[in-house]
């Protein structure tokens, strides 16, 4: 491989080098069932590394020179922001989006000397780039998908084109391992390492993964496999490994014991709202104008209705002013929504983005033992499914579903339920995967491109793609991965100063050297020391340096006694987790968050992790949020009900209504299949809690001494768990008149004097 950035060197490293150290670790027998795949797919890098997509002194320099940055000043206020958006200045570099691709891109413009700005008609991170996996990733999927798409029988007569489509695979692979590794060793304080399971049960796999017979000995190959990857990073993630069957039961109990072994290897993980926020404000320090909640409403072009766009008209959603921001260039980074702006551009814009939307759930800490994750190579319909432990809890996706973008956080029951049932496969029979635990679920869309201004004839590319308008001279970007959203902001800021000159003010791209917020001054004793100079807990001292890094001391200092003997300051904002309320002052007055729903959603991810915490301390939120930004008493309400209704989107360990559909059969299994609807958590009762939530869920309003005079007519042993046949009596004792039932009844679409009358009526129940 290409020298690699950082204090090793590797050079171009032959496939025997690379087999020779995996045979000679620990466990070589069973290593070296891998080596023939590592031969074959060993010589890609000798094979490709010299047509890498960068020369190799871009690409990665040997040496990783010791750069110094700036202590972080304040930054200004969103109010400070909008004012500098406004003021008639004409930017070098205007960006629309404010993703991790659109932050990254005026980040870099601003470090090459530019005069950029951004807007972003949501806040940071509010849609695609926050709803990942998590993952910081490589791209191991991509090597199995080239080689797949290499071996088909029908490329005999394409050879060339074949091949073709291979290396530009592979040097995207590349890229992504160089720009993980960045990423990773410049930002200790937002990432680390995951080790993720392969567990294999047989030794051959049919039907095979990626469709292709090749892969039907993936399980012989695939150590060979990941030690391969590992060296195209130069063997700077933690090494791949075997665990043997019985080390693997000792470290992930929760895993079904049917298994021959577990191959192990390393990925990156993040909080991916998080990282793209200090990328947003990493911008703001450096002297960017950056403003969120701030919308493209039209585009200024030279000559009225024609000509090069020399501005934008932008309304802003927190006073609803309108004004314009001038700028030499514009560049369109709306990921998956790229082509609403396009629209503005150009009502009759050809389409250049697709949608896929995948669903994530979110499942209790208990689900994989701490630190280690899951992946399912082959799973019923041919997808990867990640199980990661992320933010104390388990991270379950994705699914991949073709459509329009939606704002939406709110996924399909049936994809949860899917999810589940492909959990369900590797864990021991003796953990129940039940629809009661999943704690949050959300939906996120990643943009599918291509180029719509392309000549014809050109190649599609497998990567993001770069386009510029030649009648507006606007560029959009979209496609890639999160990984790569550094390589793809230094390229499309590349274009844009070639396009419009700007290379005489344009210094050389600096990303690559530069920490994101909080990680000038990091070390990695920060949690010790907030412990012992502020009282905190150990769990939250963690959190805040993972968190803001450098700036965990300031957030500290914020935080009050909790009138406990330990921890002595810092009050939580919900039991159970580590958020402190001192971080929604903090925000406010130094990120630039400005409402509740962010605040539960991006700033902490408290909605991410458990949906129903998230509504139960929104007004806690509401209130220190109104008190620190001198909200009145109708904002608040206002902010509240956005709040509350945002977070109704999500999932949560009770089905959306939404997703309600008749019942084939009729008699006791429609009471049955009630009372399983009821029964959230699947332990085989109902409890007084759970009553209370899946009525508000329906929309049953009754108070809780309402609901509790109910509950206690069902449980007839007095024990606070009313079982199936209390439920079942219950139904048929108070008759179809009474209101609960009636509201039940209607909710399922059900005849309540059919339902339990014979075989031949018809009840309802969650689908």
């Amino acid at each position: 491989n290409s020298a690699i950035q950082g204090s090793r060197t590797v050079s171009k490293v032959p496939s025997s080098v690379i087999m020779l150290r995996f045979a000679t670790s620990s466990s070589s027998r069973r290593n070296l069932m891998a080596a023939g795949a590592t031969a074959t797919v060993g010589g890609c890098v000798l094979i490709f590394n010299s047509q890498n997509r960068r020369p190799v002194t871009e690409n990665a320099p040997v040496e990783k020179k010791a750069v110094s940055f700036p202590a972080p000043q304040p930054l200004p206020s969103r109010t400070e922001q909008i004012e500098r958006l406004r003021a008639g200045k004409t930017f070098d570099v205007l960006v629309i989006g404010g993703g991790a691709t659109g932050c990254g891109a005026v980040l870099d413009a601003q470090m090459r000397g530019l005069d950029a700005a951004l807007i972003e008609r949501g806040d940071f991170s509010s849609e695609t780039s926050g709803r990942s996996t998590k993952l910081i990733w490589a791209g191991i999927r991509y090597i199995a998908t080239a080689i797949a798409q290499l071996m088909r029988f029908r490329n005999i007569i394409r050879p060339f084109d074949a091949i073709s489509d291979f290396r530009s695979e592979f040097k995207m692979v590349l890229g992504a391992h160089r720009e993980r590794r960045l990423l990773l060793e410049n930002n200790p304080h937002l990432t680390n390492w995951v080790p993720i399971a392969v567990p294999m049960k047989t030794w051959g796999i049919w039907p095979p993964p990626f469709g292709h017979p090749l892969f039907s000995v993936a399980p012989l190959t695939l150590p060979g496999v990941f030690k391969f990857y590992d060296s195209l990073s130069g063997f700077s993630c933690p090494p791949s490994h075997i665990m043997s069957k019985s080390r693997a039961a000792r470290k992930f109990p929760q895993l079904d014991e049917d298994v021959k072994y577990v191959s192990v290897f390393y990925e990156g993980q993040h909080n991916d709202a998080r990282t793209a926020t200090c990328i947003a404000l990493t911008a703001a320090e450096e002297g960017a104008a950056v403003g969120n909640y701030v919308e493209m409403i039209d585009i200024i072009r030279e000559n009225g209705d024609s000509g090069k766009a020399v501005g934008i008209v932008a309304r802003d959603h927190i006073t609803g002013d309108d004004f314009e921001i001038r700028a030499k260039s514009i560049i369109f980074a709306g990921g998956p929504f790229t082509d609403g702006l396009r629209r503005i551009e150009d009502p009759k814009a050809a389409p250049a983005v697709n949608g896929a939307a995948g669903t994530h759930i979110v499942m209790p800490g208990y689900y994989a033992p701490d630190g280690i994750g899951l992946l399912d190579i082959n799973t019923s319909d041919g997808r990867f499914l990640f199980f990661l432990p992320w933010q104390g809890s388990v991270i379950v996706g994705t699914t991949d579903r073709k459509g329009p973008p939606e704002s939406t956080p709110g996924p399909p029951e049936d994809e949860i339920r899917w999810l589940l049932n492909e959990t369900e496969k590797y864990l021991s029979n003796d953990i129940k995967v039940r629809r009661g635990d999943v704690l949050s679920a959300w939906q996120g869309f990643r943009p599918l491109a291509s180029d719509p201004n392309a000549k014809p004839g050109a190649p599609i590319s497998r990567d993001h793609i770069i386009s510029t308008n030649p009648d507006t001279n606007i560029t959009f970007i979209t496609g890639g991965k999160w990984t790569t959203y550094r390589e793809m902001a230094e390229d499309v800021i590349d274009r844009v100063i070639k396009l419009n000159n700007l290379g005489d003010k344009a210094g050389p791209c600096r990303t690559h050297e530069r920490p994101l917020r909080g990680g000038v001054g990091y070390e990695r004793n920060i949690p010790i020391q907030l412990v012992q100079d502020f009282g905190v807990s150990e769990e939250t001292a963690e959190h805040l340096a993972k968190t803001y890094g450098a700036n965990a001391f300031d957030v500290c200092r914020m935080a009050k006694p909790t009138q406990k003997r330990w921890p002595r300051f810092g009050n939580v904002l919900v039991e159970g987790y580590p958020y402190l309320e001192c971080e929604i002052e903090w925000a406010c007055k130094n990120e630039m968050v400005i409402t509740v729903k962010d605040m539960l959603t991006l700033r902490t991810r408290l909605a991410f992790i458990n949906s129903e915490a998230a509504k139960s301390v929104a007004p806690r939120v509401a209130e220190i949020m109104g008190n620190t930004l001198g909200w009145s008493k109708q904002e608040k309400k206002s902010q509240l009900a956005e709040a509350q209704q945002y977070l109704s989107e999500f999932g949560g360990p009770v089905p959306n209504t939404t997703c309600v559909r008749k019942l084939t059969t009729v008699t006791k299994n429609d009471i049955r299949d009630l009372f399983k609807t009821l029964d959230n958590d699947g332990n085989g009762y109902i409890d007084l809690v759970e009553m209370i939530q899946v009525s508000e869920t329906l929309g049953i309003k009754m108070t809780r001494d309402e609901a509790k005079e109910i509950f206690d007519k069902m449980d007839h042993d007095k024990n606070g768990k009313v079982s199936e046949e209390d439920f079942i009596d219950w139904w048929n004792s108070v008759g179809p008149d009474n209101e609960l039932r009636k509201s039940l009844d209607k909710k399922f679409q059900a005849s309540a004097e059919k339902l339990g009358t014979g075989s031949e009526s018809r009840g309802v129940m969650f689908g």
